[in-house]
């Protein structure tokens, strides 16, 4: 049970109509969990004011980020030991937890808070009956009193997170565990799961002296207009994107939508930066080689647009390393740029 601090204040009717308008945002998502978690975070955030917000699965001993925003971003994908941590009583107690001040809580790592600027922090538990999937965190940069219902949202936004987890959790635990790591639409990892893996991949290659190599694919022309032309063809588009990349890839690869259009491959084989401008390269002329073919009558070319980064020389850190990928994305030259047409199926449009 919730300690008296976190007693259920009367929220004014804007706050609940402002969380009714969020039920039905995460409603209509549907099936995608990913998608479902990312929004929930988000509108923690906003409803409440807080500067991040991350939900937090426990796998195992462990709790690994699962969704994150704002401060909380640089953390997706982390994993952490469910005891020693306040998020961890918060599961344990099966009760939320407040900190006003990091500085003078003797429940929360000290160094841990300071190193990813953390001051307060309000946590709630994901709860299917009695069991703690999870919680659901806000995060403050500085000090704070906890005096505008922050509590009482978060709890409200945590038992809607929970009831879809748990309607997900009656299709068995390997169903939830692949609706928590994988991407809907595409079938490849979603976004957490790519950077889980990614910092396990750095973690081993800074022990052994080693490298890692990243590539980041953007899809230019997949505007608004464009994707309700798509209709239903959208995700099947994408899932044929993930299976050009699957067949080029090796099986030590890791695949993930890292975004609406931006996909991210982990390289397994990256020695040096030759090696791995020459994967991407062969990656875009292969992706692009032959028409993606839709049901409908409809032909356009859409762009894709590619980076990459190599660790240790584009950065140590997880966030440094993604910046310089993103930076050479942004700056694609017109020579490594592909381009890929969509055309109707002619023979689909004869049967």
């Amino acid at each position: 049970m919730a300690t008296p601090e976190f007693e259920r204040n009367r929220l004014s009717p804007a706050t609940l109509l402002a969380l009714i308008d969020a039920q039905r945002d995460l409603a209509r998502i549907g099936p995608d969990f990913t998608a479902v978690m990312d929004m929930a975070s988000a509108e923690a955030a906003r409803l409440t004011g807080a500067e991040g917000a991350v939900i937090e699965l426990l796998e195992g001993e462990e709790i690994v980020y699962r969704a994150a925003c704002g401060l909380a971003e640089p953390q997706l994908g982390l994993r952490m030991a469910v005891k020693g941590s306040l998020s961890g009583l918060c599961l344990t107690s099966k009760s939320a937890a407040i900190c006003h001040d990091s500085e003078e809580d003797a429940r929360v790592n000290v160094a841990a808070c300071r190193r990813v600027g953390l001051r307060s922090m309000v946590i709630v538990p994901l709860l299917f009956g009695e069991h703690a999937a999870g919680v659901l965190k806000l995060l403050w940069s500085a000090p704070r009193p906890f005096d505008q219902d922050e509590a009482a949202i978060a709890r409200i936004l945590a038992d809607m997170i929970a009831a879809l987890m748990h309607h997900a959790a009656l299709q068995g635990e390997d169903q939830l565990r692949r609706q928590v790591t994988r991407d809907a639409a595409s079938g490849a990892a979603n976004r957490s799961f790519l950077y889980e893996q990614l910092r396990a991949r750095l973690d081993e290659a800074e022990k052994k002296s080693g490298h890692v190599g990243i590539m980041l694919m953007r899809i230019d022309g997949l505007d608004r207009g464009t994707r309700e032309r798509l209709g239903n063809e959208f995700p099947q588009m994408l899932a044929e994107i993930v299976r050009r990349l699957s067949a080029e890839c090796r099986p030590s690869d890791v695949i993930g939508r890292i975004g609406l259009n931006e996909f991210a491959v982990i390289f397994s084989v990256a020695g040096r930066r030759s090696v791995v401008q020459s994967q991407v390269t062969r990656i875009g002329q292969m992706i692009a080689s032959r028409p993606l073919l839709l049901q409908q009558k409809l032909s356009f070319d859409l762009s894709l647009n590619f980076g990459h980064a190599l660790y240790p020389e584009d950065g140590t850190g997880l966030m440094e390393f993604m910046g310089s990928a993103q930076a050479a994305l942004a700056a694609c030259p017109d020579q490594e740029r592909r381009d890929l047409s969509l055309r109707p199926d002619a023979l689909r449009a004869l049967s």
